[in-house]
């Protein structure tokens, strides 16, 4: 990544211009991701002094500012599944850098901590559009350039998070997260999908890439399902 002018703005209404002024204009989130491509941006807009990284517990509720890390929130009091969802992304180094927002925004199909949100029916709160439902902003994203302020879910009273990867920190060949009796599978290799039928993964679209079948994947969906029913059965929920 290379750029031509580095800004900090002070609050979110600057860095909304900020972004809003070149087509290629960027955020900085982590920057985990920036670092690897080879595309050149005329404005690099890093949100550190806006204050967007923190966890807070309000009522039934928790809302998570979009520049906290990884680690933090495997560090926090949030729901297991939450925790879970980012306990294997790469090393301990690369969850201190990397970001809520980033993660959420990039719109991974491998991602964990994406599906372990929708399994939880999070809310994407942006500084202009308003609130979406994450699911929606997963599967279509948005038409105008924004900036994610936090995510919030209501608490729930199971949740936990699965996944297979070849090695521990990989990216995941299919993963599963439940929050309650919402289930979500994703890395099928696409995006995560709401099961509304739990018994019978046959409406379940997988596929096949270079990584895995899609056979394959559907096996180990159904493993992952299993293994999520017996903990939830194990709980008493």
């Amino acid at each position: 990544m290379r750029g031509l002018d580095f800004k900090r703005p002070m609050n979110l209404d600057e860095a909304y211009e900020l972004l809003n002024s070149n087509e290629k204009s960027v955020l900085i989130a982590g920057g985990l991701f920036l670092r690897l491509q080879k595309t050149s941006y005329s404005v690099i807009i890093d949100l550190e002094t806006l204050n967007l990284n923190y966890i807070k517990e309000e009522g039934n509720f928790f809302r998570i500012g979009s520049m906290t890390s990884l680690r933090e929130i495997e560090k926090s009091n949030l729901p297991k599944g939450i925790i879970e969802s980012v306990m294997q992304i790469s090393g301990v180094g690369v969850r201190n850098i990397a970001t809520l927002g980033g993660s959420i925004c990039g719109r991974y199909p491998f991602s964990d901590i994406n599906i372990a949100l929708m399994a939880h029916d999070a809310r994407l709160v942006f500084h202009k559009s308003g609130e979406m439902p994450i699911v929606d902003f997963i599967h279509n994203g948005i038409t105008e350039k924004d900036i994610l302020v936090e995510v919030k879910f209501k608490k729930s009273s199971f949740s936990t998070t699965k996944y297979y990867k070849k090695v521990y920190n990989d990216f995941s060949l299919v993963n599963a997260s439940m929050a309650d009796n919402r289930l979500v599978i994703g890395a099928r290799p696409g995006r995560g999908v709401i099961v509304e039928d739990i018994s019978e993964l046959s409406d379940v679209e997988f596929k096949t890439d270079i990584r895995a079948s899609a056979e394959y994947r559907r096996d180990l969906a159904k493993y992952l399902v299993e293994e999520i029913m017996k903990e939830k059965m194990a709980y008493g929920s």
